[in-house]
């Protein structure tokens, strides 16, 4: 978890210009950049929104891990040569550079034997684990808890009131109907069962999901990220979220 109040921008920026980018594509809320069981030859990066990595278990979609801005995926099936071991969904609308095939192949012949074996050993490990896992429960990077909490954050000089239901150490979804611009960042004030105190988070919007026709199960919101809360209100957050 970082503490600090401001992203490193120069650094950030930099991520997507380490990679060769061939086109970029635009995808909606919901929509399938790749499925599990497709061939994989792209790799991609995310230049704006996230992108949720799920597989399917018994009939339904869950979510592994949810990648945000400057992450990578693809890679995996790239490196291995099989097919697509999960699913990527775009969430809220993503923008994602793809990577040209052809230099990353380049690259990858560059490097030693024994470092190219290295990787493939770790991309199939990886591929093993992540079934394996995914298998037995639902996982993601910071597990989410279904509960309720109720918050408040800063829109200019206003304060605007709403709830969540998907809350971790990491993040959060605030359903509203007035969600901030992606790239927003605000202060967010989130209250905790039995305690007096809210806890303060510098926050950024990562994605913002339009009014649709499920609005129960894909309700009108934003997605934040956490950039930066104290020590003490972090200790505070994970008696909470105990899976932090």
């Amino acid at each position: 978890m970082s503490t600090q109040n401001k992203p490193e921008m120069a650094g950030q920026a930099a991520v997507a210009d380490m990679f060769p980018i061939l086109r970029e594509e635009t995808y909606e809320d919901g929509d399938v950049i790749f499925k599990e069981g497709d061939p994989g030859k792209w790799v991609y990066i995310i230049l704006s929104g996230a992108v949720s990595i799920g597989k399917k278990l018994m009939g339904e979609y869950a979510t592994v891990e949810v990648m945000r801005k400057d992450e990578v995926f693809g890679e995996m099936a790239f490196v291995t040569g099989m097919p697509r071991s999960a699913t990527a969904l775009a969430m809220g609308r993503t923008t994602v550079g793809v990577v040209d095939p052809d230099a990353l192949r380049e690259e990858f012949k560059s490097l030693s034997p024994a470092m190219r074996k290295m990787f493939t050993s770790l991309a199939f490990r990886l591929k093993k684990t992540t079934d394996a896992t995914a298998g037995v429960s639902y996982v993601r990077r910071y597990p989410r808890v279904l509960r309720t909490y109720y918050l408040t954050y800063q829109d200019g000089d206003d304060w605007l009131s709403g709830y969540t239901h998907d809350a971790s150490c990491g993040g959060l979804f605030i359903k509203t109907d007035k969600p901030l611009e992606e790239g927003s960042e605000f202060l967010l004030s989130l209250s905790l069962p039995n305690e007096a105190e809210p806890v303060n988070i510098h926050c950024e919007v990562v994605w913002v999901r339009p009014p649709g026709q499920d609005s129960e199960t894909m309700p009108q919101g934003m997605g934040v990220k956490f950039l930066g809360i104290s020590k003490e209100d972090y200790d505070r957050l994970r008696v909470h979220v105990p899976d932090c």
